[in-house]
């Protein structure tokens, strides 16, 4: 009897499960939930800063195990008692309702209900593109101004473009890494090869106007680059046709609170020829070019304060084309914050400082002997010096149904532009100064209230003041404040669904490039307007999600109002000539993306997202017309799997026609890209890959300035990961 009642008791005595969360680069993974389940007793734990955690359960059943983090697709697992310590690996689910983005001071605090689709660093790893342009082109809506890859693309026509709010190189989009502004103080494009791939942990897309919380140029969205801290090291080497080669490395050193590393990387390319083959002459020449970036950081507790320094440099060099036409880059940066807790909330203060000098030339291709683009000769000297800062302190507060957030900003930039015209004769005139300096200052409040169990408020405002100085003359002083509310609801409608609605409301000013610089691009030259004013977007969105074991899908509504679009004007427009002018109109965009992915099992996954858009002007000689370089359509489907040390993917890109000017012109025709990898792990830490790009050698239309401009033929290039 006494036997019995022993083996009882131990049968019934408590035992410890235990283990570690990591993410897919094997980092561990902090705050992720941990519930166990046996009978009728539930536990749920949170897991510590090195991913681990452990319970306390009783009985030798069955424990079903579920891990989940914000953003990640849950794992599911059922143990038998007595375990080993479990080890599990969580993916990022691409399709989510929500991304921890607030102001730009307090990243990862404050839950925002957004649109937001997600790469994590396998994904990044695995996807066949080179360049980070060209793998965030399979979210839906994403475009840069033009359909032309970063490696080429003269990097005036960088910007992003979300949900057809295009008409311009600037971006509409915010492009923040580690929340430093990637956007250039004086045009606002983004250099997309800035931060080494090496250094990339995860990328973030949001999706819709987020002038509330992000103030100045979020006014499609904002784009989200986080980089890696963690313990390790790992080199990238690759190379192939077109003269691709690129090196990138990262190293990250941990010692207990403390952490530091160091990223670099190095690349080039020889290019091509982009104007098209029917227009070719002998001027033409390969677009090239070749850039080096580094940065590094450092970071830890100073008693209840937590504090990172942050620093960088990149430089570039580009060939546009012609012998004549060239451009470079240098950039230098530097950011710091700190956080800790006051008044039963968190506190975080941060500053960043961006020094550019970019330089330019300009040229007119000429026809010699009655052979066309045969010449060129130079036609101005262009020199930008800018600089851009800023500085943010925020308190969030936490509560059991909901969180709080205040915050105030003020960012400043300043630019030098530098001209000198080069007559027919060749001869340089004096140079020309021209100064401009901006100012944005900015209060935001913002709250998520819980109403119900399925019911889940937001809403917020800033309120932000722009003024722009030009000691020149050449444009009224300006002084202007913008009210940028939000409000949203979130509903459950029933086990792993939701429904969204959303009123978002964004602003982008102009930019000191837009007001004061002129350029020339093929034959078509563009010129600046001082008197432009701000762009201010306003509309609803409506959004469904379901998710289950293995599937999520989105579908998603949104009709967004562009006032004052800054888009470029053709004033006239011969077979061998254009002049255009940078001007504002008004424009909407209606539009719809569908998201869907399927996790079949462990490493292979099948995805599809599609984005229709109804873009066009709606008032003035403009009213009816397409906005140009946003197709109507397009979509991705991607493919990855894996077994054991081989994986796989490809991607299938379709795009649909779309127009390369304001008074709809000059079509450019729809088109397709496939791209693949294929990748075979020799040992634990070193991965052999191949990949290629435009796999079919498909031609693509880039641009018509009236010339006709292509994408980038085949690429082939073969590398090796090496992981210590």
């Amino acid at each position: 009897m006494i036997a019995f009642l022993l083996v009882a008791i131990l049968a019934q005595a408590p035992d410890t499960l235990s283990g570690v969360v990591k993410d897919a680069s094997g980092l561990p993974m902090q705050g992720a939930l941990v519930t166990a389940t046996s009978g009728a007793a539930r536990q749920t734990v949170t897991t510590a800063a090195d991913g681990s955690w452990s319970v306390r359960v009783a009985g030798a059943g069955p424990i079903a195990l579920r891990i989940a983090a914000q953003g990640f697709a849950a794992e599911r697992r059922e143990i038998t008692l007595p375990s080993a310590p479990i080890v599990v690996e969580l993916r990022p689910q691409a399709i989510a309702e929500q991304v921890t983005v607030t102001a730009e001071s307090a990243p990862r605090r404050l839950a925002v209900d957004s649109s937001v689709t997600s790469l994590d660093r396998s994904t990044l790893v695995e996807t066949p593109a080179l360049r980070l342009d060209d793998q965030l082109r399979a979210i839906p809506g994403f475009s840069l101004f033009r359909r032309t890859t970063s490696a080429v693309a003269n990097p005036t026509t960088q910007g992003v473009t979300l949900r057809g709010l295009s008409a311009s190189g600037a971006s509409r989009t915010l492009v923040v890494a580690d929340d430093v502004p990637l956007n250039d103080p004086f045009g606002a494009w983004v250099y997309w090869n800035r931060v080494p791939v090496a250094a990339l942990q995860r990328v973030d897309v949001v999706r819709g106007a987020s002038g509330d919380i992000h103030g100045n140029d979020a006014l499609g969205g904002v784009i989200r680059l986080t980089t890696r801290t963690g313990q390790g090291g790992e080199g990238w080497f690759e190379a192939g046709n077109l003269g691709n080669v690129r090196a990138s490395m990262y190293g990250g050193l941990v010692r207990g609170s403390w952490l530091a590393g160091v990223a670099a990387e190095s690349g080039k390319t020889d290019g091509f020829i982009v104007v098209a083959p029917e227009a070719r002459g002998p001027i033409d020449v390969n677009a090239d070019s070749q850039g080096t970036s580094a940065m590094g950081w450092a970071g830890g507790a100073a008693g209840a304060v937590q504090l990172t320094g942050r620093g960088g440099y990149f430089t570039e060099d580009r060939g546009n084309g012609t012998p004549a036409q060239v451009n470079g880059t240098v950039t230098r940066w530097g950011s710091g914050n700190a956080h800790g807790l006051a008044f039963g909330g968190l506190w975080e203060a941060r500053g960043d400082f961006t020094s550019n000098n970019y330089r330019q030339t300009f040229s007119a291709v000429t026809t010699v002997n009655g052979v066309a683009r045969a010449g060129e000769r130079l036609t101005s000297l262009q020199w930008v010096g800018s600089t851009g800062g800023g500085g943010s302190v925020s308190w969030i507060r936490q509560a059991r149904r909901g969180d709080g957030l205040l915050s105030f900003s003020e960012r400043i930039v300043h630019a030098n532009l530098d001209e000198a015209a080069i007559s027919v004769a060749g001869v340089q005139a004096p140079t020309v100064r021209t100064v401009g300096k901006q100012r944005n200052t900015g209060i935001v409040a913002h709250g998520r209230f819980e109403l119900t169990p399925t019911i889940s408020l937001s809403a917020g405002m800033r309120g932000e003041w722009w003024s722009l100085e030009n000691p020149g003359g050449l444009a009224d002083v300006q002084d202007v404040f913008f009210f940028q509310p939000r409000v949203a609801a979130t509903i459950a409608a029933g086990e792993g669904q939701s429904v969204r609605l959303s009123w978002l409301t964004g602003f982008r000013t102009p930019t000191i490039n837009e007001l004061f610089r002129s350029f020339r691009v093929g034959n078509t030259l563009t010129n600046a307007n001082a008197q432009l004013k701000s762009e201010r977007s306003s509309g609803p969105e409506a959004a469904f999600t379901m998710t289950r074991t293995r599937w999520t899908a989105r579908a998603l509504l949104y009709a967004t109002r562009l006032d004052n679009a800054i888009y470029n004007r053709t004033v006239s427009s011969t077979p061998t000539a254009i002049v255009r002018i940078r001007d504002n109109g008004d424009a909407r965009a209606v539009g719809s993306e569908l998201e869907f992915e399927y996790r079949v099992h462990g490493a292979w996954s099948v995805t599809t997202a599609w984005a229709f858009n109804g873009s066009q002007f709606t008032a003035g000689e403009l009213d009816g017309k397409r906005v140009p370089q946003v197709p109507k359509g397009a979509g991705s489907v991607g493919v990855r799997a894996g077994k054991g040390p081989w994986s796989a993917s490809a991607s299938v890109r379709v795009f649909g026609e779309q127009f390369d000017d304001d008074v709809n012109q000059f079509t450019l025709r729809a088109g397709s890209v496939t791209d693949a990898r294929a990748a075979w792990k020799i040992a634990g830490r070193t991965e052999l890959f191949g990949a290629v790009e435009n796999t079919f050698d498909n031609e693509i239309d880039t641009g018509r300035t009236p010339i006709r401009t292509i994408g980038a033929p085949r690429q082939m290039r073969a590398g090796v990961i090496v992981k210590f």
